[in-house]
C-alpha cells in the first residue's frame, strides 16, 4: 500500500486533545436538595479536588478515536496495488512488431499482450480515459481518450501483429502529444517484449510503466540470403544465425522453382552464425527458397518460425550490347550511339562478303538488309529484311500509300504525317506480330515475339525514306529498343523488407499489373505514367507479378524477407530506456493503484452514527432511571 498524501497523517495528533478532554474531571452544577441520601455519587466525586482523573475505559472515546483515524487515513489517500492501471489518464502502447509473433507464450506473445491490455480496460474506473496506440511500422491510434469500455474492447479487437520492424520514435511522439493534452495524472503503459532502440527515443511527460511479454530466447533463423551473377553461373549466399545461447544443429534445404536442389547439415554455435555459398547455379531466371529444419526429430525448430524460411529471385542482368550488321548505314550508327544504356558495336560486311557473326553473344542484333545463314539467338531488329524463316517476304513496291500509325504503346508520340517512303518490301504480317505502322502496300513497321526471341521489323530501307530526317525517328527507335531490351520491371533485385514499397515499371504495352501475395490475396493495379508503386508488402514470402497485355500474361517475382536481427533476437528484455531514463519491468500485479479513501471516509461516517446513537442511548437511559426514581419516591 502507498499513501498519495502522507502529510495528512499529522492530523492524527488531534487524538491527544480528545483524550485530554476525557481525563478532565467533571465540574458539577451546585443544586440544593432536601436530602443527600440520594446523591452519594455526587458526594463521592467531590472528595477529590485535583483537576485530572484516571482515564477509564469509555466506548464513546474509542468511537471518537476511530472516527478521527478514519478521517485522517482518508485524507492521506492510501492506494492499493491492482492488476491494471485504473485511475487518471492512461496511454497504452501495444507492441505489434514481428518478434511479438513468437510462440514461447501460447498462442503468441501478441495474444498474451492483448489480454494484458484487456485487463487494463476491464479495470478502468468511470472517471478515467484510455488511449490505445498500436506500435507498428506506422503507429496507429486505435482509440483516443475513450472511457467507453465496449468501444475500447472493439478497438483492441482490431489490433494485429505485423511481420516487420516498428517505429518506436513515432509511437512515443504520439504518446507524448496525447500525454500533453491529458490531465496531470497520466500514466503511459508500454506492453512489449522490449525490442526498443537503446537510444534516440524521446522522453515522455508522464509516469511510465513497462510490462514485459515473453519468456524464451530460443531462435535460429536465416539472417541473409542473396543471389549474384558470376562467370561460372549464379552464386547463392545464405547466412544462418543462432540468436540463442545454446549450440544448435540444423538442416538447411535449398529449393529452386519449388524443386529440391540441395541440403546441408550445419552446426551453429550459440550467438554465432554459419555461411553457405553455392556456386555454378544455372544462369537463368529462377526462384530460390531456403528452409531450416531441426536435425533431430520432427518437432518445431524454435519459438520464432517467421525467419525459418527465406526467398531470393535471380534475374540475370539484361544484355544491352547491340551489334549492327550492315553494309554501311550512318543513320543507324548515329541513332544507336545516342540511345541511353545501349552499348553498340558494328560489323560492316562487303558487297559480296559472307556474314560471319562473332562468337560473343549480343542482346540485340540489328540486321540491315542482310541475314546470316543461321539467325543468332538474341533479339532482332530487321531493316529492309530479305527472305527469312520468321515471316514471308515478297517483292518490292513503290506504291506506298495511305500510311497510318496504329494505336499501340510503342507508337506513343510517333507521327507519320511528314514521313515518306519511296519503296518497301511486301511482307505478310505473321500471326505473332503487332503492326505499328500500316499502309496500302502492307505493314511498314511491326513487332512481336516468336521462338523465344523478340523481333522488330522495318519493311523498308531507311535510305529510301525521309524517316531519319524526322523527329519521329529517335522516338520510334527508342520505343523499339525498350521492347527489344526488356529489363526486370520490378525494382527489387535483392528483395524487399516488410512494408517497403516496391516500384514496378512495366513495358509500355502492359495494360494492368496483378500482384499476388504469399497468402493468395490479389491486387489489380492500373499502370500510370510513372508505373506502379506496390505498398502491400506486409507479408514475408514470395510475391507474383503478372503483366496483362492484350489477353496475354507474363510473370515476374520478388521476395520479401524479415532479415532483422532486432526482431529475430527474441530475448525478452526487463529494462528499456526512454529519453535519459532507464525503466525496470513492472510486475503485472503492481501496474496500478486503487485509492481506498472513499471506503475509509464512509467507515468514519458509519462510526459517527454509531457514536451518536450510543451517546443518546446513554442519555435516554439516565432519563428513564431518573423518572423511575421519582416514581418510587412518590409511591413510598
Amino acid at each position: 500500500m502507498s499513501l498519495l498524501n502522507p502529510l495528512a497523517l499529522l492530523l492524527g495528533l488531534l487524538a491527544g486533545p480528545i483524550i485530554l478532554l476525557y481525563m478532565l474531571k467533571l465540574r458539577r452544577r451546585e443544586v440544593e436538595v432536601s436530602s443527600t441520601m440520594l446523591w452519594k455519587m455526587v458526594l463521592r466525586d467531590r472528595q477529590a479536588n485535583a483537576p485530572w482523573q484516571r482515564l477509564r475505559r469509555n466506548l464513546l472515546l474509542l468511537l471518537q478515536l476511530l472516527i478521527l483515524a478514519g478521517l485522517v487515513a482518508a485524507l492521506a489517500r492510501p492506494a492499493l496495488p491492482v492488476p491494471t492501471v485504473t485511475s487518471g489518464s492512461i496511454i497504452v502502447l501495444l507492441d505489434a512488431s514481428a518478434s511479438m509473433l513468437a510462440t514461447d507464450l501460447q498462442p503468441t506473445r501478441f495474444e498474451n499482450a492483448t489480454r494484458i491490455v484487456a485487463g487494463i480496460i476491464d479495470a478502468l474506473e468511470p472517471d478515467s480515459q484510455l488511449t490505445l496506440i498500436l506500435v507498428g511500422p506506422q503507429p496507429d491510434i486505435l482509440a483516443s481518450g475513450e472511457d467507453d469500455k465496449a468501444a475500447l474492447r472493439a478497438a483492441l479487437a482490431r489490433a494485429e501483429a505485423t511481420q516487420a520492424e516498428v517505429d518506436w520514435q513515432s509511437a512515443l511522439a504520439l504518446a507524448a502529444g496525447a500525454a500533453g493534452r491529458g490531465t496531470a495524472d497520466t500514466t503511459v503503459v508500454i506492453v512489449s517484449d522490449g525490442g526498443l532502440p537503446d537510444e534516440g527515443l524521446p522522453p515522455l511527460p508522464a509516469q511510465i510503466e513497462f510490462v514485459p511479454v515473453g519468456s524464451s530466447a530460443d531462435n535460429l533463423g536465416i539472417s541473409a540470403m542473396a543471389l549474384r551473377p558470376a562467370a561460372g553461373g549464379a552464386e547463392l549466399f545464405v547466412r544462418v544465425t543462432n540468436f540463442g545461447n545454446a549450440d544448435r544443429s540444423v538442416v538447411l534445404s535449398i529449393f529452386t522453382d519449388q524443386n529440391f536442389f540441395d541440403a546441408l547439415r550445419l552446426a551453429v554455435p550459440g550467438g554465432g552464425d554459419q555461411v553457405v555459398v553455392l556456386e555454378g547455379l544455372p544462369n537463368r531466371p529462377a526462384v530460390y527458397e531456403a528452409r531450416l529444419a531441426t536435425a533431430v526429430g520432427s518437432g518445431p525448430l524454435d519459438d520464432f518460425p517467421l525467419d525459418d524460411a527465406a526467398f531470393a529471385v535471380f534475374q540475370p542482368p539484361a544484355n544491352r550490347n547491340t551489334l549492327l550488321v550492315s553494309r554501311g548505314n550512318l543513320f543507324l550508327e548515329q541513332i544507336l550511339a545516342i540511345l541511353p544504356e545501349i552499348a553498340s558495336f558494328r560489323l560492316i560486311v562487303g558487297p559480296e562478303e559472307e556474314v560471319r557473326l562473332p562468337a560473343e553473344r549480343f542482346g540485340v542484333y540489328v540486321l540491315d538488309g542482310i541475314l546470316p545463314d543461321v539467325l543468332p539467338a538474341g533479339n532482332l531488329l530487321l531493316i529492309n529484311p530479305p527472305a527469312n524463316p520468321l515471316f514471308e517476304v515478297g517483292g518490292v513496291t513503290d506504291q506506298v500509300t495511305n500510311p497510318i500509325v496504329l494505336d499501340h504503346p510503342l507508337t506513343r508520340f510517333v507521327s507519320w504525317e511528314n514521313v515518306h517512303v519511296a519503296e518497301t518490301r511486301l511482307v505478310r504480317t505473321p500471326f505473332w506480330a503487332d503492326v505499328l505502322v500500316d499502309s496500302d502496300a502492307g505493314p511498314l513497321v511491326f513487332v512481336g515475339e516468336t521462338e523465344g526471341r523478340r523481333v522488330a521489323v522495318l519493311a523498308f530501307d531507311l535510305h529510301k525514306s525521309d524517316l531519319p530526317l524526322q523527329v519521329s525517328f529517335p522516338i520510334l527507335f527508342a520505343n523499339l529498343f525498350q521492347f527489344l531490351t526488356p529489363s526486370g520491371a520490378v525494382d527489387a533485385p535483392d528483395g524487399a523488407a516488410p512494408f517497403q514499397p516496391v516500384s514496378i515499371q512495366p513495358e509500355a504495352a502492359v495494360e494492368q499489373v496483378r500482384v499476388t501475395t504469399p497468402s493468395g490475396a490479389v491486387f489489380r493495379l492500373p499502370v500510370g505514367e510513372t508505373g506502379v508503386q506496390f505498398r502491400e508488402t506486409g507479408e514475408t514470402g514470395l510475391y507474383t507479378v503478372n503483366y496483362v497485355l492484350e489477353g496475354q500474361e507474363r510473370s515476374e517475382y520478388f521476395a520479401v524477407n524479415l532479415f532483422s536481427a532486432a526482431e529475430s533476437s527474441i530475448q525478452p528484455q526487463t529494462e528499456i530506456r526512454i529519453g535519459q531514463a532507464s525503466l525496470q519491468q513492472t510486475v503485472q500485479e503492481d501496474l496500478g493503484r486503487r485509492e481506498v479513501w472513499p471506503w475509509l471516509a464512509g467507515a468514519a461516517l458509519v462510526i459517527l452514527l454509531v457514536e451518536w446513537w450510543v451517546y443518546h442511548a446513554r442519555q435516554g437511559r439516565e432519563v428513564w432511571r431518573n423518572w423511575l426514581r421519582k416514581i418510587r419516591l412518590v409511591s413510598s
